[in-house]
């Protein structure tokens, strides 16, 4: 390979190691992180960087982000492969039109505690135990012990804690019980082993036991002991039918359901009253769900999870369903005794996958693209096509059989593939089906192979999916064409839904985000079908009468409902709905599988209205729009409503009835409103009976009509002095807040993050990682329930949201995440219920608040008030420093204060360098940052050391990175590795 062509590889490499691009003023330190030198730009015949990558359009492209000039990976070798075998497809079935893959994507960010999604951490987390005290350059693997005699312990262990364990606890608990530390490869087996135990996707270690009994998934903490316990009076009794209804509600919720939600739920769904006793004492559910104390300290908050019961032949005949759960996209079995294993879901909550094909919305035939996928396709394919070339004794094949597996050459005799065989076509002609692209093709009979078994051994890269929220309308043609335009041929991000029940196809949200917005495939196909004739015709200088405003937005959005054809027939629905609801009395409706963009049903005012998910905390709290009153709402999901079935047509042809509009001649100054402005428009316009509109100009707002207008509240004429525009312009508190919005700095957000994005600014993070203990002097009123205490040796699973470099960096226990979790779900719908009443005044430097922070809210000490309005923070759960709005901070409750701070500020242990160069620190946030990882904490500073609060105690840890099987990474050695490179270099 030529330098040129080796650089161009490397500078590749460097370029997709970041979805979100990398600056070009950082570009050449990345690339000597990596290749230990500069790019040479004069031995390339270039004297700046960015001609030489505008000469490189194959590797590099150039985009101007916030100001900023990045540089983005172009389409890879291996996308761009698929996206020739894609592109072939498609031309044979539609000539003339050119298929291009979008490689424009910008990386969504999931959260790696999501509860409905596939968490980071896998169980082989747990090869450092608790208490260990092997070498801290060393753990053991022995190759060999007794694994008859360790699956026996494990029965009478699991015989001990019948209701599951949690896995960071199992080997404490064994070596306990038994006097001997339980061997680290013993973790990695649990999974096979499905006739003494199983390992649940929540890392809950349980045991399985025989029909008749019943297995039950614990989710207490490993230290809590807050489980419910029986009274000791004589037992309650609750009747057969009322337990049987609160099953079947909880089977509904099989992420849990807060108790407290119970008796309303179990109200509203049957019509009957609930039970009021139970919830003085949920042992008596004990038989039918498990019960979880998220809270510290608090028994009044239980989350209730359904049991379930698993069969031991299923358990048994484990591995066989998993091979082929779902049927091939081919809809052919395969003939033959040998089939690849089942293809495994990525770790992501947002994996990358390829849209190959979409016959209805319910089969749309996607493939992962990836290093454990597409790469790994590709490496079997060369494979492939070394072990065809060199024998000549493979020939075609004399009679192919329809669903046989078959190898099939290109047409051009170079690239080689499998294949499964749809159809046989006198004389020589074969239909074929690319099984790891997803689609098929007419071929010679000559251009077919036996498929030797050894090619067998990696899944079938094209599987079918089903878009959640489109299976009544799956084949319409709208939907299919607004697939054909969106998604097939494409790369987009996909989210899986769950559960997935046996034999089902998996319900998933398509995502593209190549444009400055996300754009939602699911819902988009949906607003596909919408009839916008129902709408009020908007027209420029027309007067609108009877207008009703039903929202105004702090960014000056006012949203108004017009009378339409649309209202009159929304309404008459909505009544029927009414009338359904209460005469139904069944669980079906209930929003079991929530999901952004999914459009239901929840109460506005009494009634029934409809809504669209728009964000979701974990998977019991959601942030919804009320599509027809532009008002957004936060609830739990047991609030949502599926839309009836029969009237779900008629509800999704109805557009929103809700118009974006703007106050036209209005000087809004940048940024949001402040609140006094909002309440003074809400004040002159809601609940108007006798408002007109004159409509001024039209334009587009994220894919919205937004109507400039003029309004008019009860006046005869529309003389434009009697518009609340020019009331508004002119009145003293209009200027008064702009002279004020002037003087201050604003922005569309409501923060400014300088901790959560991997490019920032090194003056700011010096200062705000590494404050001076004087900023500590105010004291919080409020008892705050203290972490844990720490010992050395001890090793602890953690997460690291925040790497500056090896001397500061933050850690999260991952055992107590998921209360986390928890605490932002009750501080969402708590904050957001209530900002507008107890917004914090006389704000005080080293207090402690809650801050709305990108659309969460989060427990912050306050670190200065500046004059401009806004303050900056310290997030106490996640470790990183915010810029927020002074409107945007509120008391922080005693409840919310239970919980420990989850932030634990740490260093490396195992080095000896205090500075680190930039490229170092670099080295050390891709390593760690985001990742979950195991510590082994080597000391502790005591509180009168740091000077501060007892929450901000640093530790000095040992960072092991075990998500490679055969060998752990010790971060240390990483660090010194790179230190002698670069002392040696300079």
């Amino acid at each position: 390979m030529s330098d040129r062509e080796s650089i161009k590889k490397m500078l590749r490499s460097v370029l997709q190691s970041s979805k979100t691009g990398v600056s070009v003023n950082s570009l050449q330190s990345e690339y000597r992180s990596l290749c230990g030198e500069n790019i040479p730009l004069k031995k390339l015949g270039y004297s700046k960087l960015e001609d030489y990558l505008k000469s490189i359009p194959s590797v590099a492209r150039l985009e101007y982000r916030m100001g900023e000039l990045k540089c983005f990976a172009a389409v890879c070798q291996e996308t761009a492969h698929i996206a020739e075998l894609v592109a072939k497809q498609k031309n044979s079935k539609k000539s003339g039109r050119s298929q291009v893959v979008n490689c424009r994507m910008r990386f969504k960010p999931s959260n790696p505690y999501m509860l409905n999604g596939r968490r980071h951490l896998n169980t082989q987390l747990c090869f450092l135990h608790q208490g260990s005290i092997y070498p801290k350059a060393f753990i053991f693997r022995s190759c060999l012990y007794d694994v008859e005699l360790v699956q026996s312990r494990l029965i009478q262990l699991m015989e001990k804690y019948y209701s599951g364990l949690w896995m960071s606890k199992l080997s404490q608990v064994y070596s306990e019980m038994f006097n001997q530390k339980l061997h680290p490869q013993a973790l990695v087996d649990l999974e096979k082993w499905t006739h003494i135990c199983m390992v649940s996707q929540s890392f809950l270690f349980v045991h399985v036991r025989p029909k008749s009994h019943i297995l039950i998934e614990v989710t207490f903490s490993p230290t809590s002991d807050s489980a419910p316990r029986p009274t000791s009076k004589s037992p309650a009794v609750v009747s057969a039918e009322a337990r049987q209804r609160i099953k079947e509600l909880l089977s509904k919720y099989s992420h849990g359901l807060w108790a407290h939600a119970l008796p309303k739920l179990f109200m509203d769904t049957y019509k009957m009253s609930f039970p009021e006793h139970i919830m003085d004492n949920l042992s008596l559910l004990l038989d039918i769900c498990t019960v979880e104390y998220p809270m510290p300290h608090d028994k009044k908050k239980a989350i209730l999870y359904n049991s379930f019961k698993v069969d031991m032949e299923d358990t048994d005949n484990q591995k066989s369903q998993k091979c082929r759960s779902t049927p091939l996209p081919s809809g052919l079995e395969v003939l033959g005794s040998v089939e690849p294993p089942y293809l495994a879901l990525p770790s992501e909550q947002y994996p990358s996958v390829l849209i190959t094909d979409a016959k209805s919305s319910n089969a749309v035939t996607v493939r992962y693209v990836g290093e454990n996928y597409s790469n790994a396709q590709e490496a079997m394919e060369g494979t492939m096509h070394s072990f065809y070339s060199q024998s000549s004794t493979h020939r075609p094949l004399s009679n192919p059989v329809v669903g046989q597996l078959v190898a099939v050459k290109g047409e051009d005799g170079d690239d080689l593939a499998r294949a499964q065989v749809m159809k046989v076509m006198p004389p020589n002609k074969v239909k074929v089906y690319y099984v790891d692209y997803g689609f098929s093709v007419e071929t010679s009979g000559t251009n077919l192979l036996e498929l030797h078994q050894d090619f067998l051994s990696l899944p079938f890269q094209a599987t079918n999916v089903q878009l959640a929220g489109l299976d009544a309308f799956s084949s319409h043609p709208l939907v299919l064409s607004s697939l054909d335009k969106l998604a097939v041929g494409k790369i987009l991000l996909m989210e899986t839904l769950e559960p997935c029940q046996k034999n089902e196809i998996p319900e998933a949200v398509l995502y593209d985000t190549s444009q400055d917005d996300d754009v939602n495939i699911n819902s988009t196909c949906l607003k596909a079908l919408q009839d916008n004739t129902m709408n009020n015709p908007l027209t420029v200088n027309a007067t609108c009468q009877e207008v009703c405003v039903t929202n105004v937005c702090a960014d000056g959005i006012i949203y108004c409902q017009l009378p339409s054809r649309g209202t009159a027939r929304l309404s008459k629905l909505l009544e029927d709905t009414e009338a359904f609801f209460t005469s139904k009395m069944t669980s079906e409706l209930l929003v079991s599988r929530p999901f952004s963009g999914k459009f239901c049903l929840a109460r506005y005012k009494g009634k029934w209205s409809r809504v669209e998910i728009t964000n979701m905390y974990g998977n019991r709290v959601m942030e919804i729009l009320f599509i027809d009153l532009g008002l957004p709402a936060t609830v739990e999901v047991t609030d949502l409503r599926e839309i009836p079935p029969l009237f779900l047509k008629d509800f999704t042809i109805i557009p929103p009835q809700a118009i974006k509009c703007r106050l036209a001649d209005l000087t809004v100054p940048e940024g949001d409103w402040r609140p006094e402005a909002v309440l003074w428009v809400k004040e002159a316009l809601l609940g108007s009976e006798d408002c007109k509109m004159r409509i001024l100009k039209l334009d587009r707002h994220k894919g919205d009509w937004l109507v400039y207008m003029y309004l008019f509240v009860g006046a005869d004429s529309q003389e434009l002095d009697k518009s609340i525009n020019r009331q508004l312009a002119q009145s003293e508190l209009w200027h008064k807040l702009t002279t004020q919005n002037n003087n201050t700095i604003t922005s569309n957000n409501s923060s400014v993050d300088t901790g959560s994005t991997k490019t920032r600014n090194k003056s700011i993070l010096k200062c705000l990682h590494q404050p001076k203990r004087s900023e500590y002097s105010t004291k919080p009123h409020i008892h705050f329930i203290f972490p844990v205490f720490f010992q050395p040796g001890q090793n602890i699973d953690v997460f690291v949201p925040v790497a500056c470099h090896p001397g500061y960096f933050v850690l999260q226990l991952w055992q107590d995440l998921h209360k986390l979790v928890v605490l932002m779900g009750e501080m969402i719908l708590y904050y957001n219920q209530t900002r507008k009443a107890n917004t914090a005044t006389n704000i005080q430097k080293g207090e402690v608040y809650a801050a709305r922070i990108d659309k969460n809210w989060h427990r912050v000490q306050v670190k200065g008030v500046l004059a401009n309005g806004l303050v900056s923070v310290y997030d106490l759960d996640y470790g990183k420093h915010e810029l927020v709005r002074t409107t945007l901070l509120q008391p922080l409750i005693e409840e919310f204060r239970q919980l420990p701070f989850q932030a634990i500020t740490a260093q490396l242990a195992g080095v000896t360098q205090h500075q680190w160069s930039e490229e170092a620190s670099m080295l050390f946030r891709n390593h760690v940052e985001d990742r979950a990882l195991v510590a082994q904490v080597e000391s502790v500073q005591e509180v009168s050391e740091v000077k501060g609060e007892l929450w901000e105690r640093r530790l000095t840890v040992y960072l092991v990175d075990t998500a490679v099987e055969d060998r752990d990474i010790w971060i240390h050695s990483i660090m010194a590795d790179i230190s002698g490179d670069l002392s040696s270099a300079a």
